[in-house]
């Protein structure tokens, strides 16, 4: 089958290279503009992008995909993963067999651009891929197919690797029986849809007056970013791993221990044992249990709290 790919990031890359492997054939590439990095000194190329070129594939970067941008073009169908972009239906309808999108969530649990986020910040027990035809809303689109895993325990980093591997089987088979998914297409039942919003680094940082199911929720979903925050002694420190203790709740935000097993702090529950954390000073490693007693003990002394 003769296919334009639109994606952006690493997730929608390793579905690229899944085509690129695959018999069809991939006729052009489009992914959003390149962007300055962390310093701002230079610009950077998406994931999809750099192995676009390596492939030597005809690559679009346009700020607003148009019809007329297509038009060199004579394809059957367009693959989008995580592009980044809402498309007019006059692009949608431009291949013969339209267009589907591999989307990280079980539709219509999470529609949106952070469905894998805020299925782990609500707590949800399971995830999945789902690949919809699409039309001119949001992640609204007729189901061709999914695919639902348990999720309970993963960080946004580890699920979503394990729905990138599942979504790249899943889209090759998609492709290989669209006619008979397309005709037996199911519509998304509106009274059960959610919106993922765009995550933003506010919603990060920990408030230890909090749950600690819920902070032990956002550990997860912020990691690897933007990653759960907070301060003590004006210091910055990112969390990247922490689990519920069985200790008791101690005062929110106060250090009750530290040990090889890493720093036990009070929430409005349960205590919380943070195991993997960076300062922004020093190397800016990312410390384990022990480097944090090893090295960090003056900072995360018994009594101190967390801002």
């Amino acid at each position: 089958m003769r296919i334009v790919f639109a994606g952006t990031p690493e997730f929608a890359a390793k579905h690229l290279e899944a085509l690129l492997h695959s018999r069809h054939e991939i006729l052009a590439v489009i992914t959003q503009p390149d962007k300055k990095g962390k310093r701002g000194r230079s610009l950077v190329e998406s994931p999809v992008k750099k192995l676009a070129l390596e492939s030597q594939l005809p690559t679009l970067q346009p700020l607003k995909l148009t019809k007329k941008d297509l038009s060199p073009f004579s394809f059957e169908l367009l693959v989008v993963v995580a592009f980044g972009q809402i498309l007019n239906l006059d692009i949608l309808e431009t291949p013969t067999k339209g267009a589907i999108n591999v989307h990280a969530s079980l539709l219509p649990r999470w529609r949106g651009a952070a469905p894998i986020q805020r299925s782990i910040l609500a707590g949800d027990k399971n995830s999945g891929i789902t690949i919809m035809q699409m039309d001119d809303g949001l992640d609204t689109g007729n189901i061709l197919t999914c695919h639902s895993i348990e999720s309970a325990g993963d960080s946004s980093g580890s699920l979503s690797k394990k729905l990138c591997i599942i979504g790249q089987e899943l889209l090759l088979k998609t492709i290989e029986n669209l006619d008979r998914l397309q005709q037996d297409a199911i519509p998304q039942r509106e009274e059960l849809a959610n919106y993922a919003k765009k995550i933003s680094k506010d919603e990060a940082k920990i408030d230890w007056l909090s749950d600690s199911a819920f902070i032990d929720r956002q550990v997860k979903a912020f990691n690897p970013s933007p990653a759960a925050y907070t301060f003590i002694d004006g210091i910055r420190v990112k969390i990247f791993s922490a689990e519920e203790s069985k200790e008791d709740q101690g005062n929110a935000g106060e250090i009750i221990r530290i040990s090889k097993d890493g720093v036990l702090v009070g929430t409005k529950t349960k205590a919380i044992r943070i195991k993997e954390l960076q300062l922004n000073q020093g190397k800016g490693n990312i410390l384990k249990e022990t480097d944090i007693q090893n090295g960090w003990s003056h900072i995360f002394s018994r009594g101190k709290t967390f801002d």
